[in-house]
């Protein structure tokens, strides 16, 4: 999801989390998740994140790839009935080696919209070409200075670099370290107490998680609509993927799957982006890039309420990448999870919300 919120950093305030025990359910949602969350794909490098989830497609699925990169799947019939294009965004956010300096450090780039930071003092991993490079991003001089750490520009752009221990940039190239390798924080999903779990890309493999979910739920030759779900690149920066869908898709519905940042924490004000972690998917009814109309929100509701899926419905800042279909007039539909820390090393998903947010994607498909 494309934007720049971040709340508090304060796991131990989450409800309940310390009080149950840790979710055993090995074949869960959050099995898909972490092997999709351990997968590095920084935007325009997405590649391995598109090959894990072509190999975790049920066996009915047929899948494409367009000359961007997006990877999509389609059933149902192709004749006399309403289109529904579901999308979910593979890549995530992080850093591009832009050089590799004399004394073997890295000079990097940020790709996509996060607070540096976040970064500062951590450890971090190169995908290089002959595999991962361990590394770490160097607090700035004088980090402990209020007045250093307030100024404008105090950490980011030229200042941020990686130390992967190369004394040269001979031995960081013999490294296999390139200009254009990716810099993630090591990827790692955490079981958290209380069916919680944390990690960096939560968002959007999260929806990348739903979208598998109701495909594996999915009878295709009961559906009675055209269906493609698309796996998008590139949204992190700026909606590039489904900019290129949406020059060539003219579905009746866009259903964009991607994250609602919420207010859920102590440090919080409740008045905005308030859904619950544990309570069930999101309806995103606006977000900075779209209004939902309220029939197609209202609709979405009864037919969770039916099912007997709860679900939550809100605001939240951020865009989607269905927005870029309403300008040829398709109603763009943003379903979501409540998540917090997005864009940080530590986003928090409830797998509650997840499991519902596969069915409501399949009920959808199946009943609109």
């Amino acid at each position: 999801m494309r934007h720049r919120a971040l709340v508090a950093l304060s796991l131990a305030a989450l409800p309940g989390v310390l009080l149950a025990a840790r979710s055993a359910r090995e074949g869960g949602s959050f099995a898909i998740l972490q092997t999709l969350v351990e997968t590095p794909g920084v935007s325009t490098r997405e590649q391995g994140v598109r090959d894990r989830i072509r190999s975790l497609l049920p066996s009915w699925a047929k899948s494409e790839t367009d000359a961007r990169g997006n990877l999509l799947v389609a059933a149902g019939p192709e004749k006399g009935a309403k289109s529904l294009l579901f999308i979910a965004h593979m890549d995530e956010t992080g850093y591009l080696v832009t050089a590799i300096r004399e004394d073997g450090s890295l000079d990097v780039k940020p790709v996509g919209g996060f607070f540096e930071t976040l970064y500062e003092g951590q450890v971090v991993q190169v995908h290089a070409a002959k595999g991962d490079v361990g590394g770490v991003v160097p607090p700035r001089p004088n980090y402990l200075d209020a007045a250093v750490a307030d100024a404008p520009g105090a950490f980011g752009k030229e200042a941020v670099r990686v130390n992967v221990g190369a004394p040269s940039r001979a031995v960081a190239e013999g490294l296999g370290i390139a200009a254009g390798d990716p810099v993630t924080i090591p990827k790692s999903f955490q079981r958290l107490a209380g069916s919680y779990g944390s990690g960096r890309a939560v968002d959007d493999r999260a929806g990348c998680t739903a979208l598998l979910l109701a495909l594996r739920g999915l009878d295709p030759k009961t559906l009675r609509h055209r269906v493609t779900f698309a796996f998008s690149v590139e949204e992190e920066t700026g909606l590039d993927g489904a900019q290129v869908l949406a020059q060539s898709l003219r579905p009746d519905l866009v259903i964009a799957v991607d994250t609602f940042v919420s207010s859920d924490s102590p440090l919080e004000r409740p008045a905005f982006a308030h859904a619950v972690l544990g309570k069930g998917p999101v309806v995103r009814a606006i977000d900075s890039s779209n209004i939902t109309d309220r029939a197609i929100v209202e609709k979405v509701l009864s037919l969770a309420k039916q099912a007997g899926v709860p679900i939550q419905y809100g605001l939240t800042r951020g865009g989607n990448d269905g927005s870029v279909f309403t300008e040829f007039g398709t109603p763009d539909l943003a379903l979501s999870w409540p998540t917090v820390h997005s864009h940080s090393p530590v986003e928090v998903i409830h797998e509650r919300d997840l499991d519902g947010l596969g069915t409501l994607v399949r009920l959808v498909a199946e009943r609109w």
